[in-house]
């Protein structure tokens, strides 16, 4: 959020109001995948998966953990999903639209927190696709059952490091080309320049300290924050 809450804007602020960050985040490195700042809406929901889906080696279907927002299928469907035609029934009428589907292989399950005011009552589990294979993923993951609890670390984590998503502080974000730059210099430290304690490696003096990129196998050494100012940036496409 920035500005203020979305309850308090008047139909005239339109720069005021509700800001997501949406992060999709590798639980196993830690490491965030992709990032998209904006309002929480399809198109943006869409843009964050098709974003994460192209930064995957060729190939990947990776196991997906969400909240239970229901854009996330379709926006999941749609960037992993395949084409297939429909045959033409007649020789009259449109062609019939390619039927999408879900690709072999791919795992996505949601999880779906009831409240009772502000305390979680119980947590509820939505397999959404490949079910059947979805023990094994938990098994080899080596967890009990599916959680969104590295993004919701990392959410924390984001909140400590960037004040301007404090509210009722002087540091909150008042407009909204500000509030994106510090979500993505807060995202690019947090991967590249910060150790994550999750991570550490060895005991004692032996101990190595790891950033989500050493982790993920894209650099070999925590960098200095010199060193990421003067990296060179690559656009994409």
């Amino acid at each position: 959020m920035w500005g203020k809450k979305e309850a308090h804007c008047r139909p005239e602020e339109e720069e005021c109001g509700d800001t997501w960050d949406h992060v999709a985040i590798d639980p196993t490195s830690k490491l965030v995948v992709s990032l998209e700042v904006g309002e929480r809406t399809q198109e943006q929901t869409m843009s964050l998966v098709k974003d994460a889906r192209s930064r995957l080696a060729p190939g990947c279907l990776p196991a997906i953990f969400t909240d239970a927002y229901e854009a996330y299928p379709q926006a999941i469907l749609e960037a992993f999903g395949h084409r297939y035609p429909v045959p033409r029934q007649g020789t009259i009428g449109r062609r019939p639209k390619p039927r999408l589907s879900c690709p072999q292989g791919l795992v996505y399950a949601q999880v779906k927190k009831h409240y009772s005011g502000k305390r979680v009552e119980w947590v509820e589990i939505r397999p959404i696709f490949g079910k059947g294979k979805l023990p094994a993923i938990l098994e080899k993951l080596g967890w009990g059952q599916v959680n969104t609890s590295a993004v919701e670390r990392y959410n924390g984590t984001s909140r400590q490091r960037d004040r301007r998503k404090v509210r009722k502080t002087l540091a909150f974000s008042k407009e909204s080309r500000y509030h994106r730059w510090m979500s993505w210099l807060s995202t690019t430290l947090y991967n590249f320049c910060r150790s994550h304690r999750s991570l550490k490696q060895g005991r004692g003096k032996a101990v190595q300290h790891r950033s989500p990129a050493i982790a993920a196998g894209l650099t070999g050494h925590i960098w200095s924050v010199r060193e990421w100012l003067l990296c060179p940036v690559l656009r994409r496409g």
